[in-house]
């Protein structure tokens, strides 16, 4: 069977009758690689919002610790405002890292949705699986249950793009690596604007007296 039939078979309908042809060196999938596609597309939107939501509850946690600080100034109470600044300071690096993975999902979610239209995944859809390796690491030292959510997204999508076959050339990972690392970059530049923009500054005076 001629190479492109075979890809736009299992593409629309995967192995049928568990027997499986091998494509560009892979194996085919039982299961459509569309539906995988859309699949992960829809576990990234899932993804996306319960970011969304716990960005929401550190802000509202931030501000409470913020204004249990501002007290504890006023009061000229230094080591309670230390402790206070403290826990602050590892909220924000916990929200700084979730909206750098938010801000990085919507650029996979474009470049899915941008495969879906034009089909060229050498260019849309092979650079997102490297995204997702890297903010799912970093998920799981910081948020460990978004980071198996996250993991489980990437193995997903790591399967239908090794499926599409291609990781043949170790010149082809170094691009990929390249591309990835230019779009977290990006996403953690806004971030920092972003919590720069939403949290208010810390800072702490020496109320010890002489």
């Amino acid at each position: 069977m001629d190479a492109i039939v075979r890809f736009s078979r299992i593409w629309e309908e995967g192995s049928k009758g568990g027997r499986k042809f091998l494509i560009f060196g892979t194996k085919e999938s039982e299961e459509p690689l569309k539906k995988k596609v859309f699949k992960a597309r829809y576990l990234i939107e899932k993804q996306i919002d319960r970011i969304g939501y716990t960005i929401n509850k550190l802000k509202e946690r931030d501000e409470r610790l913020f204004n249990k600080l501002v007290d504890s100034i006023v009061n000229h109470d230094e080591l309670r405002a230390k402790i206070l600044a403290s826990e602050i300071a590892e909220i924000r690096k916990i929200a700084k890292t979730l909206m750098t993975t938010q801000l990085a999902l919507e650029r996979v979610k474009y470049r899915m949705e941008l495969f879906l239209t034009i089909g060229d995944v050498a260019t849309t859809l092979a650079p997102v699986v490297p995204v997702l390796g890297m903010l799912k690491a970093q998920l799981l030292k910081e948020v460990p249950e978004l980071g198996i959510e996250l993991s489980k997204i990437h193995e997903e999508l790591e399967e239908a793009v090794d499926e599409m076959s291609f990781y043949g050339a170790a010149e082809a990972d170094v691009v990929l690596d390249r591309e990835a690392r230019k779009i977290l970059e990006e996403a953690r530049t806004l971030a920092e604007r972003q919590v720069e923009a939403e949290f208010p500054s810390v800072s702490i005076p020496n109320t010890s007296r002489v």
